[in-house]
């Protein structure tokens, strides 16, 4: 299956959110990115407002590497190993209890006991905790050699506002957590693949229609708990801050919770239109691996005699 996949986690999805920028959406059937680097970021960020990840990926690269990406994610998913049977016995669990009849009540009933629990014994451990991960996350940033420092410098900022949210009361909090399970349930009914066969089955596009349920599920729980993603994308600004022949450099800044944190993005012309650097040369290097990673047996096979070389000396001499 291909590691391009669409975003299944809260964090995740929040990363996915936040590493773009823009206020403005952008028409339902729009899939030509903009002539302008501030537009172009526009139209990304208006795809996740909507939870479109078909026209997000679409507004992402040009049209040749998107059609390459497609392919690559179905080479990639032809060449796959299939799931174990508890791979796949776990996952059809997962969703059987997800969208029962009565898995907001079940759920709850099984989750009561563990916020008990958690509740009983982070309360005085909680401070330490807090500073632990935030240590911890913070040195895994710096520690990160394919981050920029101002990429770092962002990453601590995103942490230092999600560790101060993040407390006890809030993940205890009965009836976030209501919320929260009533909006994987129906997430899970609505995505409709109780298999894991099924899911691994999906061409790109089917997937990442699917992903775009997932990513409005996602946001109603990170709602549940004060987390909303879609204001955030809503109070983004963007300004051009350089452009030079075909880079560009856009300042994002956004609200997080009750802080502001901003970023720069760099941007990339094709073909007249704007695209993510990041995203052009993650898949231009995805496609080369995949191409070197089949360049070995085609050279071995040109360079290794045949087997009728081999056995018949005078074709050897030949």
């Amino acid at each position: 299956m291909t590691s391009r996949k669409p975003a299944w986690a809260l964090l995740a999805l929040l990363s996915l959110v936040f590493a773009l920028a823009a206020c403005r959406r952008e028409p339902a059937d729009a899939a030509q990115a903009p002539g302008d680097p501030v537009a172009a970021v526009e139209g990304l960020v208006g795809a996740l407002r909507d939870n479109d990840l078909v026209r997000y990926s679409r507004l992402s690269l040009p049209p040749d590497l998107h059609a390459r990406s497609e392919a690559l994610w179905a080479r990639r998913q032809a060449e796959a190993e299939p799931p174990t049977a508890e791979e796949a016995q776990d996952y059809a669990d997962l969703m059987a209890r997800l969208t029962a009849p009565d898995a907001e009540t079940a759920l709850m009933r099984d989750l009561e006991p563990k916020l008990a629990k958690f509740e009983s014994e982070i309360s005085g451990q909680w401070p330490l905790m807090q500073a632990t991960a935030s240590i911890f996350l913070t040195a895994a940033i710096q520690a990160n050699t394919e981050l920029s420092e101002a990429e770092k410098v962002h990453g601590g900022e995103v942490v230092a506002a999600l560790m101060a949210w993040a407390q006890p009361a809030l993940f205890t909090d009965r009836e976030r957590a209501r919320q929260a399970v009533a909006a994987l349930s129906r997430t899970a009914r609505e995505l409709d693949l109780p298999t894991l066969d099924q899911v691994r089955a999906l061409p790109m596009q089917p997937a990442l229609e699917k992903g775009g349920v997932a990513l409005a599920g996602f946001k109603e729980v990170g709602r549940a708990y004060g987390l909303d993603m879609d204001q955030s994308l809503d109070g983004v600004r963007a300004e051009l801050v350089s452009s030079e022949g075909d880079n560009a450099t856009v300042k994002v800044s956004y609200p997080l919770l009750d802080k502001t944190v901003s970023f720069e993005m760099q941007m990339l012309r094709r073909d007249d239109a704007w695209y993510s650097a990041e995203a052009v040369r993650q898949l231009e290097a995805e496609l080369a691996e995949s191409e070197t990673g089949n360049a070995p047996d085609a050279a071995a096979d040109e360079e290794s005699p045949t087997t009728a070389e081999t056995a018949d000396p005078a074709a050897r001499q030949g």
